[in-house]
């Protein structure tokens, strides 16, 4: 009978542990953790997300796809930037298949950008990130875009008759890469930009001078 009642205290004791377990780690600490996130930095412990307007486009850590020439352009995406899943191409770097796909690409950025040559291209802008979702893209490509993202949006504003200096365009242009860069690892590190932030902010700055519409971007 004693053994019977130290087994049923053993087994009280053990459900307590387990039920201050779930509360604690399961409810509190989460919870606590989110509400201090939520509190020093919004933006991060929501996603980053890309707000215009009050209306979300997506966030500033999956990359998606710019299409126009006024734009600056992620690195390629085997999965065409689907953001419902990430994935790399499925096969190895040395294949005739990838240095045919890298090839390509090359051919692309040069084809955006004609007065780069092939020797100044980043390998990264040319090549598939892992994920096929990376929105970060070397500064050395971003400042080799800059030319023909300037002659671009002052040619849509020209077109729609809605004419900004090509001055103010291109102090804009390269203020915003220089405000946004940032390197991956203190004094020995990469230069990097956020493509994300890049086409954002200039998807504002048309919004801000007429060039294109909320109703647009939908």
């Amino acid at each position: 009978m004693v053994k019977n009642k130290e087994f049923l205290n053993l087994i009280r004791s053990s459900f307590v542990l387990l039920a201050v377990c779930v509360l604690v780690m399961g409810f509190a600490i989460p919870t606590a953790t989110s509400l201090i996130a939520e509190t020093i930095d919004p933006g991060s412990a929501n996603g980053s997300q890309i707000n215009l307007n009050g209306t979300i486009y997506g966030s500033y850590y999956l990359a998606q796809a710019f299409n126009e020439s006024y734009f600056f352009q992620p690195r390629p995406s085997a999965i065409a930037y689907n953001q419902t899943a990430s994935g790399s191409p499925g096969c190895s770097p040395n294949t005739d298949q990838s240095i045919n796909q890298t090839l390509s690409n090359i051919n692309q950025f040069e084809n955006m950008n004609p007065n780069v040559t092939i020797s100044k291209i980043p390998g990264e802008i040319v090549m598939d990130s892992a994920s096929g979702l990376d929105p970060n893209i070397p500064l050395k490509a971003a400042e080799l875009e800059q030319e023909r993202v300037i002659q671009s949006i002052y040619q849509l504003s020209e077109k729609i008759n809605r004419v900004v200096s090509d001055k103010s365009i291109t102090s804009f242009v390269m203020n915003l890469v220089n405000n946004t860069e940032k390197q991956d690892f203190p004094i020995f590190g990469s230069y990097y930009v956020n493509v994300m932030v890049l086409d954002v902010g200039i998807l504002e700055f048309m919004l801000q001078n007429g060039m294109i519409s909320q109703s647009q971007l939908n």
